[in-house]
């Protein structure tokens, strides 16, 4: 990943930095959407440079800032984030494509993260296969919800207009040359650089 464009938040009294996120990151997948390959995968990955997470005191945060990575400057510019950002223009710094410098701290990869939080969502999928009632279900899926208290974006799905928390964990990783990323910019296995 040798360019970037780095997004901040900036501070306004009309919108907090999570309600900015739930106004941003939409924006961001439907530009990774517009670029993306046969597969779903696009080769723009994304990281949280105030991204804090402590497991002991179960406290997370995203931070004001994101970084879009490229391999080539042109992907960057194919990608015009500026015209998918227009509306937030008011809110948003955006900066120009930059070079990534040559010293950097590491490594770092984004993933998402899903956990599940919804017992009586998965006990409704289960009874439509048939083998069992919905009582049965319930009680079944009640001992397997999990949570967690990492960061995340307030997301809306685009296609059924459910809500739904984009839980983001971030961890130390080495640098590859895999550039596999998702249409929200994420990737369980292709680091960005940290600095």
């Amino acid at each position: 990943m040798n360019y970037y464009i780095e997004v901040t938040l900036m501070e306004n009294e009309k919108f907090s930095p999570y309600e900015l996120w739930s106004q941003l990151y939409p924006q961001l997948h439907l530009a990774l959407v517009e670029v993306k390959n046969a597969d779903n995968k696009v080769n723009i990955g994304f990281s949280f440079p105030q991204y804090r997470f402590h497991q002991d005191k179960r406290v997370g945060f995203i931070g004001t800032k994101l970084r879009l990575f490229a391999e080539s400057e042109a992907d960057l510019k194919k990608l015009d984030i500026r015209k998918w950002l227009e509306r937030l223009e008011d809110y948003v710094h955006i900066t120009s494509i930059r070079e990534v410098p040559s010293e950097i701290k590491g490594y770092a990869i984004y993933k998402r993260k899903q956990v599940k939080t919804n017992a009586q969502r998965l006990a409704r999928h289960r009874v439509k296969r048939g083998d069992i009632g919905f009582d049965e279900a319930l009680a079944r899926y009640s001992q397997v919800v999990t949570t967690t208290n990492l960061p995340y974006i307030q997301m809306k799905s685009l296609t059924s207009d459910r809500p739904f928390k984009l839980f983001i964990e971030k961890q130390p990783a080495t640098k590859s040359d895999t550039q596999v990323f998702s249409t929200y910019g994420l990737s369980s296995v292709s680091p960005v650089p940290e600095f």
